[in-house]
């Protein structure tokens, strides 16, 4: 999975021409590490629908205020710059890859 700087986040996300889905994380959260996981793991049968990035809520401060990411770990999903999915927690993989299909 993709980690990407604050800095990429409109290129990354914003203006990526496919859905994406992005793993608010920081350093220091072994659920965000077990759930970082996951979603590589379904990077490679998703890859052509979805792109998967990673950025640290830590030091993007402001983009997780933007988009009211309060827990650690979080999940957006992006369409055309606009979130179309929130999920907190860790969910288990078959519930991240149901969500996916229903995106699709």
């Amino acid at each position: 999975m993709k980690k990407i700087k604050c800095s990429d986040f409109e290129k990354e996300v914003i203006e990526n021409d496919k859905k994406v889905v992005v793993l608010f994380t920081n350093e220091w959260s072994g659920s965000a590490i077990i759930l970082s996981g996951a979603l590589s793991s379904l990077q490679k049968s998703w890859s052509k629908t979805f792109h998967f990035v990673e950025i640290p809520k830590d030091e993007c401060y402001e983009i997780g205020e933007k988009y009211d990411v309060q827990n650690i770990p979080t999940i957006l999903i992006f369409e055309n710059g606009k979130i179309i999915e929130k999920i907190t927690g860790v969910p288990s993989k078959n519930t991240i890859e149901n969500i996916l299909e229903k995106l699709n």
